[in-house]
């Protein structure tokens, strides 16, 4: 660029000469001071056009970094709305399959419950069943005469089943057993057992009575009597009851009559 200046300006000074104009020693001089301060110049503006080059240069090569990490950033980006799509998708996958376990886990649940229900109720219908079959089978054999097998089978009864509403019946089967087998002393005991045992149970007046008779067939009428007023007393109205009655005044002696007593008393002059 200073060499293209100077040629200018050496043009300029040989057309200055050929138009005739004369320079002077302090022309040049001057023309040469000009010279340098332009040399000067045009260094400086040089200077400024390098510092400028280099400049451009470092921007051309900051914007292609820069338009190469933006390429990366965008590709980055785009790879990162590929994965959040797939996750999103996965997600909306893993909800509808999550629903349908949920319904699957419930239809399940249900049909447990169901299956749950039926076999209590047909555990409740066997555990009512079995009693019920075995209280029938222990009568059917005191009923057959089969005395000691049917005690063994309310004996039984009563093991498996002690809380059961017909557990005071088994017991009170069993007295009658006993009695059957000419054994009043055990029966007295068993009777008593279902008096004392289950005092709620409908057998109770039964139990009172066949005591009492268990008691005369010993010749106990003071035990005997006292239980038959017991069971008319609190048992008033049942069949029992009446059977107590007439049981009572068999074994009462009748009070003698006017007549009995006068001759029964000594006469005035005979206890003189």
């Amino acid at each position: 660029m200073r060499c293209k200046l100077s040629a200018s300006l050496l043009s300029l000074l040989m057309i200055s000469l050929l138009t005739g104009c004369v320079a002077t020693t302090s022309d040049m001089e001057m023309l040469n001071s000009r010279l340098d301060v332009l040399d000067s110049r045009i260094a400086r503006i040089n200077e400024k056009l390098q510092l400028m080059e280099h400049r451009m240069v470092t921007l051309e090569n900051a914007k292609k970094v820069e338009t190469s990490n933006l390429a990366d950033t965008r590709a980055a980006m785009d790879q990162m709305q590929d994965d959040v799509r797939y996750i999103k998708g996965s997600l909306e996958a893993q909800r509808r399959e999550l629903a349908i376990l949920k319904e699957h886990v419930n239809r399940t649940e249900s049909a447990v419950s169901d299956l749950n229900q039926t076999v209590m109720k047909m555990q409740r219908e066997r555990e009512r069943q079995e009693p019920q079959k075995l209280y029938n089978t222990a009568l059917q054999l005191f009923r057959g005469g089969q005395y000691l097998d049917a005690m063994e089978t309310f004996e039984k009864f009563l093991k498996d089943f002690p809380e059961h509403p017909l557990a005071g019946n088994s017991q009170y089967w069993m007295g009658e057993c006993l009695l059957a087998m000419k054994k009043p002393r055990k029966a007295i005991l068993a009777f008593d057992k279902v008096v004392k045992g289950y005092p709620n149970s409908p057998k109770v007046p039964s139990a009172l009575l066949k005591e009492a008779i268990s008691f005369l067939s010993l010749g106990n009428k003071k035990v005997a009597t006292i239980l038959l007023k017991r069971l008319i007393n609190e048992y008033p109205k049942t069949e029992q009851a009446k059977i107590a009655v007439k049981k009572l005044k068999s074994i009462t002696p009748k009070p003698k009559s006017r007549k009995e007593r006068s001759i029964t008393k000594p006469h005035p002059s005979k206890t003189k």
